[in-house]
């Protein structure tokens, strides 16, 4: 081990031009190299000075000329015998574990806190940031997987069985354990992890069910239908329209007439998911066109909730005996 400065030449410092006056810091860095190669590690020691203040003396660290000299030169032998201590422990092994040397620290720091950090930066959609807030619904529900000392198989066993007493759906499973693996994969990529604890644990993705879809009789039962009241009226139009352009419910939700483009003269409906942000372009047949200048463009809203109990009085009254849901609309296309 021996300290090393300006590694990267930032002040000049090493073509060595007489009479330069530095304004530069350079950083002071402990070197490691492995007995009897020339491979080396380095570990900042967070300090920077002008090439002036740095001095060595028979390998002793001298920081001169500063206001906080004696602080400085304290605080840097204090970091080379830490790392001296790791290198000498049972947790260094070879030379690549030298850059782990802190983890102890970082393990005590909050993954919560830096989970939804990095969730910040990657700035979810309205449907994405629906499913991040539920999984940190479950996460901080769960409570054993706090910071990441608690990343351990263990947790992540006990954080599954957590999520199955309100999870029945698989793939719902697997995309909760998949949010956490994420953030896990982008912590070991800054040096943060050394070890995932998924690499022994397995979720299996799971299969959804087969969409419920209506066939072209049952559809026209609902167009046939005369709803009872106005609220039923409306939901039979949303629907219709989700069976006619094969739009998800909310993105039906988004509609407007800017949608509306000319493509090849016919007209279509050219907008960009809301859930992946993907462009789309639909046919826009008669019905959804008439539906559409019904309520001059300006659709009908309703939770997915209520639309979805409304859905069942609307098949019920229609003769329909099957769980119509806005899905179910999404799969019954007819052109």
């Amino acid at each position: 081990m021996r300290y090393i400065f300006d590694r990267k030449n930032e002040t000049g410092y090493r073509n060595k031009i007489k009479g330069k006056k530095y304004k530069d810091l350079g950083l002071i860095q402990i070197e490691i190299r492995k007995d009897g190669t020339d491979k080396r590690a380095y570990v900042s020691t967070n300090v920077k000075v002008t090439p002036d203040q740095f001095a060595m003396s028979d390998g002793v660290l001298k920081i001169k000329n500063h206001d906080n000299a004696k602080s400085l030169s304290g605080k840097i032998r204090d970091r080379f015998n830490e790392v001296a201590a790791f290198i000498s422990s049972d947790k260094c092994n070879n030379l690549s574990d030298v850059k782990y040397w802190d983890k102890d620290e970082v393990q005590s720091l909050s993954l919560i806190r830096f989970i939804e950090q990095e969730a910040g930066k990657e700035n979810l959609g309205k449907s994405s940031l629906g499913n991040f807030n539920s999984f940190m619904a479950r996460l901080n529900g769960f409570g054993k997987i706090k910071t990441f000392a608690d990343l351990t198989y263990s947790n992540i066993a006990d954080f599954d069985t957590y999520l199955r007493k309100y999870i029945t759906s698989q793939p719902t499973l697997y995309k909760k354990h998949a949010m956490l693996k994420h953030y896990i994969i982008i912590a070991i990529k800054r040096d943060m992890l050394i070890k995932n604890p998924y690499d022994n644990f397995e979720v299996k993705k799971g299969k959804h069910k087969e969409p419920t879809f209506l066939t072209p009789e049952e559809l026209q039962l609902i167009i046939n239908y005369i709803p009872v009241n106005e609220k039923l009226e409306r939901v039979k139009d949303l629907f219709l329209f989700q069976c006619f352009t094969g739009m998800a419910y909310v993105d039906m939700q988004a509609f407007s007439k800017s949608d509306v483009v000319i493509i090849n003269e016919e007209e279509a409906i050219k907008s960009s998911r809301i859930k992946t942000d993907e462009s789309y372009v639909l046919y826009f047949l008669p019905i959804p066109k008439e539906i559409a200048e019904k309520y001059n463009y300006n659709l009908p809203t309703i939770s997915n909730q209520k639309y979805n109990d409304y859905l069942d009085l609307l098949a019920a009254g229609a003769g329909i005996n099957k769980n119509v849901t806005s899905h179910c609309g999404r799969h019954s296309i007819l052109s």
